[in-house]
């Protein structure tokens, strides 16, 4: 079973399949990954008329599934996790959910979830899923499972965990960001410098899903990546620092906050204009940025420039 390449092939398809076609043909494709790894999973059931995608068993509990794999530009909002929350807190006293999303999760929907009382639902995005590929999907929900009850952190990508090879000469520069639109504009400035010939680092990007979790997230980051973690935010007019700032006390990091948001850099008009973009369209206009006009004109934009470049 070459459950690497099938996931390739229905990533491959998946702007011919309608939504649902792809939901249901992941949701099998994730059965097959937990059966592997002998979790004992139960395909979608209906208790009480609401449906539940799976369930599996891992350390003698039981864990309630819920699969999406939306378009590349539809982020899995507040609406969809609240309401597979509610799934969770109708169960027996414990129960934990894990919610598995391909497409991603908005910054505000994750945030939502983590300010929240009760936290009972631990969060998978693609690069978790292909972790769990390539080693098993026990080892990643280990991972998320010890960062929840230690730290309260509902998502904490397995890449934070991951240490470079020792065999690169230089390591990356590891840069925690709020989400996906951050990444590609950082990296659509990387590539406006190396095409001005600038000696650019190799990056790793780590996307905390919102605000809330970025010095959690960092500081996972920080205990296994060597040399400086990068940790790039908005204010939004108002904030100077990033909530949880002390707990990257004692870790290797600096700290960007952009006044008031990244968008500006591109000229859009609202920040809310920047998830409506493609990715390949954010990291066009990120690439087109006048990068000296820029720099002189906003100091964290000449900061990002001198890490990017060191």
């Amino acid at each position: 079973m070459d459950l690497r390449r099938e996931l390739d092939e229905l990533d491959a398809l998946r702007d011919g399949l309608t939504p649902q076609d792809r939901g249901r043909r992941f949701e099998k494709w994730l059965i097959k990954l937990l059966s592997r790894d002998n979790l004992a999973p139960r395909a979608s059931f209906r208790p009480g008329g609401e449906e539940v995608d799976g369930s599996f068993r891992y350390g003698g509990r039981y864990y309630l599934l819920e699969v999406k794999w939306w378009a590349a530009d539809s982020a899995v909002p507040a609406s969809a996790l609240y309401q597979f929350k509610g799934k969770v807190d109708g169960k027996l006293v414990g129960t934990i959910g894990v919610f598995v999303s391909m497409s991603g999760y908005s910054s505000e929907a994750v945030d939502a979830l983590r300010v929240g009382k009760d936290l009972n639902v631990i969060l998978f995005d693609r690069s978790d899923v292909e972790y769990a590929v390539d080693l098993s999907f026990a080892e990643v929900l280990e991972f998320k499972l010890r960062e929840a009850a230690e730290t309260g952190e509902v998502f904490v990508p397995y890449k934070a965990a991951v240490a470079p090879p020792p065999t690169v000469p230089k390591p990356p520069l590891t840069i925690v960001v709020e989400g996906q639109s951050d990444a590609v504009i950082i990296g659509g400035v990387a590539a406006a410098l190396r095409d001005r010939g600038d000696t650019v680092r190799s990056l790793n990007f780590i996307e905390a899903g919102g605000v809330w979790g970025l010095a959690r997230v960092a500081a996972a980051a920080a205990r296994v990546n060597p040399g400086t973690v990068l940790v790039v935010a908005d204010s939004d007019g108002v904030r100077t620092t990033i909530p949880g700032a002390e707990l990257l006390d004692g870790h290797d990091h600096e700290i960007i906050i952009v006044v008031p948001r990244i968008e500006k850099w591109l000229g859009l008009a609202a920040p809310s204009h920047a998830p409506r973009l493609l990715g390949a369209e954010l990291a066009r206009r990120a690439s087109a940025i006048n990068l000296d006009e820029t720099a002189v004109r906003d100091e964290e934009f000449a900061r990002l420039i001198k890490w990017l470049t060191s």
